[in-house]
């Protein structure tokens, strides 16, 4: 028996959290062969948090490899993002074979157009070379440089050389796709899955750059996208011109960009970002660009504002002008806009997206095709599964129906404040109706709710008029 006081804490009921917004998976192709050893990754999640890992795990910004230049593009645009790199190159696989291709040695060198060599082979007069013994090889920026250094071979007068070099060339859509073995291992895009058990992050943004443009790949990330209640910007093929692509939205024929997915997001051109590996401008996927401002507005404004007339910081050119007139509906940009595709504008030297729909437009129309509001209603609805996490195998009674109801509305009433704006209003409700004793004795209960996110000020009219009754009194007498 206590002959005093004493104190019991109990849990306090914890509102809802935020559901996460800025994290990004990238699938894509690395340079291995300039990675150390431990730094070689393939068909596994790799967490990228800054440009010292895209460095490690991603080596140089090697032309024609996609990782290093989405990753850099993604930090930059956003200005500090998590990311997840997943690699399908696979040197062992993805090479080329070279036989006996002859060379005539300058000043004991010669180079080798490719890079990535390996199974190299030298051979003059008979003699085979040995490496470090009678030749050296040096990787250069986008070639290999065989120097000759013995006696035997320093004074030769042609080689013949034959070796595998890297080719990214033969990295297929299947790679990027990915499988599931017998046994669960998981490659490609379906790795993805890893992520959450892995890590503990929950993907927001999914993008292939360059491959999502092929229609096996959009379809898959598609798929995905939306099973995550996630975000995938797709990028058109390299030299898609308007009409081609107004025409591939609904008429599949040698360019297939048929996709209505709420979830995804389509863009054209392709734009140049510089490369500071080889010092020069590269024409590369937007798709990264996308995936990075998406990721920065969620941070500086949030989910519900739109990714239309956000300007990149890593766009210094366009594959091709697209024309656009501000107040005039007939150019390119709108006929794009109109088919469902975002497109990039120069305006007054500086290069902004344009377009605020989702590939859902123009097979369906209305709020839904925004590509914020629909951003917002996964935020939502992920937000609240999430938060809802602590609810599965409590007891069902009054208290935890009025607990549940309660925490929701209590998140949608923070939502709505103007200072916040992600919604306009929201309600959280339990229907008797949808919840007959039956159901609820055998586990299962119904909450139902409804939200309006803010619409996109897409089109803005002024209504002007030239009223002469102000030269009366302009010029009346004071």
């Amino acid at each position: 028996m206590l002959h005093g006081i004493d104190t019991i804490r109990e849990q306090a009921k914890q509102p809802l959290q935020d559901t996460q917004t800025d994290i990004v998976c990238v699938l894509g192709t690395v340079p291995t062969f300039l990675l150390d050893s431990n730094a070689v990754t393939l068909n596994q999640p790799i967490p990228i948090r800054n440009y010292q890992d895209v460095a490690k795990y991603a080596g140089k910004n090697l032309p024609d490899f996609t990782m290093y230049d989405a990753l850099e593009t993604i930090l930059t645009e956003s200005g500090g993002a998590t990311i997840y790199m997943i690699n399908v190159f696979n040197s062992s696989v993805h090479k080329t074979s070279v036989s006996d291709e002859e060379y005539s040695p300058v000043a004991a060198k010669f180079d080798i157009n490719h890079v990535g060599i390996t199974n190299l082979v030298i051979t003059s007069n008979e003699d085979t070379a040995e490496l470090d013994v009678d030749y050296t090889v040096s990787v250069n920026k986008q070639s290999t440089t065989i120097r000759l250094i013995s006696e035997d071979f320093i004074n030769a007068e042609a080689v013949t050389c034959s070796y595998d070099y890297a080719d990214v060339s033969k990295v297929s859509a299947a790679d990027i796709i990915g499988t599931v073995d017998a046994n669960g291992n998981k490659t490609g895009s379906k790795a993805i899955k890893n992520i959450t058990q892995l890590f503990g992050d929950d993907i927001n943004i999914i993008i292939a750059p360059k491959y999502s443009a092929e229609k096996s790949v959009r379809d898959a990330l598609v798929d995905l996208a939306e099973e995550l209640k996630a975000r995938t910007y797709l990028d058109c093929p390299q030299g898609t011109s308007v009409n081609s692509a107004i025409v591939a939205r609904t008429n599949a024929s040698s360019i297939d960009l048929t996709c209505s997915s709420k979830n995804a997001y389509m863009a054209l051109p392709w734009v140049y970002r510089y490369n500071q590996y080889i010092d020069s401008n590269v024409l590369s996927p937007i798709s990264p660009v996308l995936a990075g401002l998406r990721v920065k507005l969620n941070r500086v404004a949030d989910v519900a504002t739109s990714i239309d007339n956000t300007k990149s910081v890593t766009t210094v050119g366009l594959e091709f002008p697209v024309e656009f007139i501000l107040n005039k509906e007939n150019t390119e940009s709108n006929a794009l806009n109109a088919a469902g595709v975002g497109t990039v504008i120069n305006w007054k030297g500086s290069f902004r997206i344009w377009g605020a729909r989702n590939c859902a437009y123009p097979s369906e129309t209305g709020i839904e095709t925004f590509d914020s509001v629909i951003d917002t209603a996964n935020f939502i609805e992920k937000t609240i599964e999430t938060g809802s996490f602590e609810c599965v195998g409590a007891k069902v009674t009054r208290a935890f129906i009025d607990n549940v109801t309660e925490t929701i509305k209590a998140k949608f009433n923070n939502w709505k404040n103007p200072e916040m704006g992600l919604i306009l209003d929201g309600d959280v409700w339990y229907d008797e109706a949808m919840n007959p004793a039956q159901d609820v004795a055998n586990g299962k209960i119904v909450f139902s709710y409804d939200f309006c996110p803010p619409s996109v000020a897409e089109h803005i009219r002024y209504q002007s008029y030239i009223n002469i009754k102000y030269i009366t009194s302009a010029l009346a007498n004071e």
